[in-house]
């Protein structure tokens, strides 16, 4: 080996081991740079596509005179929502269909001949739909129940509009598009704040329609 005796051959090479430093350190930061930004750009890409499911129900129609139950799950976020599974309680107990529900909180209503037509909700202008499995953009609802007033069944229309106010609550499953995904719990009309969670749970007793 030899040896670098001379000062100029020394400064060069110090020059040289000072100019390999920079590059490295160089190349780190725009490493370190380049991972922020892409981390910056999937969040930011991420909240421009995050879903906000709300379960809401009210009493009218869409002009505010007629009468209507009507059950909805909304996207209040800025993104499309995968619905993974949904789940109706009634006083703490899951639901697994509107029919269950009907009979849960107003089969006690009906007397005679009208309680056969519980279990088959014959007779009723009563518009079911499906929650688990469907897609909901930003700004759209999924209703699940509408039930239009009638003085036939006026006593059974008025319990459940009295348990969508006091006894019912709700759970929600639901991913974004980049798969991220919360549960969101609904009680007696109040939002929980979502909870995020890697994959959604099977329900035990998931609603139907």
């Amino acid at each position: 080996m030899q040896l670098v005796s001379n000062p100029k051959d020394r400064r060069r090479q110090w020059l040289e081991y000072m100019s390999t430093a920079v590059a490295v350190i160089i190349s780190v930061a725009s490493l370190w740079v380049a991972i922020a930004t892409e981390r910056a750009n999937r969040q930011m890409v991420a909240a421009a596509s995050w879903p906000i499911l709300m379960v809401d129900s009210g009493n009218v129609g869409p002009d505010g005179k007629t009468l209507l139950l009507h059950f909805k799950v909304t996207n209040s976020g800025v993104g499309p929502a995968k619905v993974r599974s949904f789940e109706v309680f009634y006083k703490g107990k899951p639901m697994p269909s509107s029919t269950a529900l009907m009979q849960a909180c107003c089969d006690r209503h009906f007397t005679g001949a009208e309680a056969l037509k519980v279990s088959e909700l014959a007779g009723w202008d009563f518009v079911t739909g499906l929650v688990a499995g469907s897609v909901i953009r930003a700004g759209e609802d999924n209703r699940f129940i509408v039930y239009s007033f009638s003085p036939q069944h006026a006593a059974a229309w008025h319990a459940l509009d009295i348990a969508r106010q006091r006894s019912m609550s709700y759970r929600l499953c639901y991913c974004s598009v980049f798969d991220e995904c919360w549960i969101n719990t609904t009680v007696r009309g109040q939002q929980l704040d979502p909870t995020p969670v890697r994959t959604c749970p099977v329900p035990p007793v998931p609603y139907g329609e």
